[in-house]
């Protein structure tokens, strides 16, 4: 198999990044995931044919809107500096880009962060 003709994609989340109150559990996972991408990408790169990267989206609509998640939602744009929540063709792009060897085929071991600006935004309380 020719190098660089396969991909990896590891799904995490911002939360790798970010953390709340007694979310330990989950938190710790979804850092292990980052870890374990960059580990593999740097041992394997030498021996197998493959890029590994992960992508840690944010808030991804994947639900249908209920009557009471209306108003929740709309605050929750308020939070994303792009001005809307993600949906899940926001995180299906990139997996396209980073699984098309001519145009990703370089990069491997990385993290993207598709979460609209979130971690990048301080909140101070109001």
């Amino acid at each position: 198999m020719p190098r660089g003709c396969s991909s990896i994609i590891h799904v995490s989340s911002t939360r790798a990044l970010q953390s709340e109150a007694d979310t330990a559990g989950y938190t710790a996972s979804k850092a292990g995931l980052c870890g374990l991408t960059h580990s593999q990408a740097s041992s394997s790169a030498t021996f197998f044919s493959f890029t590994m990267n992960a992508i840690l989206p944010g808030w991804i609509n994947t639900s249908d809107e209920h009557e009471h998640e209306v108003a929740i939602r709309e605050v929750d744009k308020k939070w994303h500096p792009v001005g809307r929540v993600g949906e899940p063709v926001d995180v299906a792009q990139l997996c396209l880009f980073l699984c098309d060897e001519s145009k990703s085929g370089f990069i491997t071991g990385q993290q993207f962060v598709v979460d609209g600006g979130t971690t990048v935004k301080m909140v101070y309380p109001s």
